[in-house]
This record gives structure tokens, sequence and C-alpha cells, in this order.
């Protein structure tokens, strides 16, 4: 999604559960089609490199703990 203060944001959903998975480019063990979920990851990173972007990772606590969380919000 495209916010206008905060530029574009992925929400990683069950393509990358953990920010070590995401930074090795590395499949969980669990995901059923490990060449989709790579397709998927690829397909990311090739967004991401076109223009700014935040990547949340739903599962990874340490990145969640840093995000606003409501009341708060992002623009």
């Amino acid at each position: 999604m495209k916010l206008p203060r905060t530029d574009a944001v992925i929400l990683s959903g069950d393509v990358v559960h953990f920010k070590d998975n995401w930074d090795a480019l590395r499949v969980p063990e669990i995901n059923v089609d490990k060449e989709r979920s790579s397709a998927s990851m690829q397909r990311l990173a090739g967004i991401m490199a076109t223009q700014p972007t935040q990547l949340w990772i739903n599962h990874d606590k340490a990145q969640r703990d840093a995000l606003r969380m409501a009341p708060a919000f992002y623009e």
C-alpha cells in the first residue's frame, strides 16, 4: 500500500515469517510450496528495489514492537 507520508509499505503476510528469513531469502520448512514462496520473496525484493518501500514482517516480534500501534498511526 502507498501512504502519502510513509511511502510504500508491503505487509508480508506469510511470505516471510521473520527478518532473518528475509535477509537470507530463506523459505521456512513449513511452507507448502517452497518454489512459489521463493518466487514471491523474489517478487517482493524486485518491487522494493524500484522504490522506497518498508517491509512489515507480520510474525517478527522485534520489528512489530518497533512499529506504531493504535492509537498511533501511519499516514
